[in-house]
């Protein structure tokens, strides 16, 4: 019995298997900061990605107002190639202005002549 306990104290006063242990936290912490790195980009170009939705739906809303058609079905159309929906399409005098959602984010843009 005595021995065992020996065996045990020496195993555990023993530095053997320290680099592990610390390899390992390091691992962990460097992974979870990744992850959170790649969560903030994936939203931010999801923001992006739904603000040039609204502007390409907007001018081309804007352009089809200058050629005397309807604004508002080409804005969608040009929305739902670029993979988000049209909320809303209003046009103000020669103004067009589009709000669009794309993966949960909303963006407005407006556009019209120059």
């Amino acid at each position: 019995m005595r021995r065992r306990q020996r065996r045990w104290a020496r195993l555990l006063a023993g530095e053997d298997g320290y680099a592990t242990v610390v390899t390992a936290g390091i691992i962990a912490a460097v992974s979870s900061l990744l992850l959170a790195v790649a969560a903030v980009a994936s939203l931010v170009v999801a923001r992006h990605e739904a603000q040039v939705a609204a502007d390409l739906a907007a001018v081309s809303g804007a352009w089809e107002v200058a050629k005397g058609r309807d604004a508002c079905t080409k804005a969608e159309e040009v929305a739902a190639l670029n993979g988000a929906n049209l909320d809303s399409c209003v046009l103000d005098g020669r103004d067009v202005e589009v709000t669009a959602r794309l993966r949960g984010h909303t963006a407005i843009a407006r556009a019209g002549p120059v």
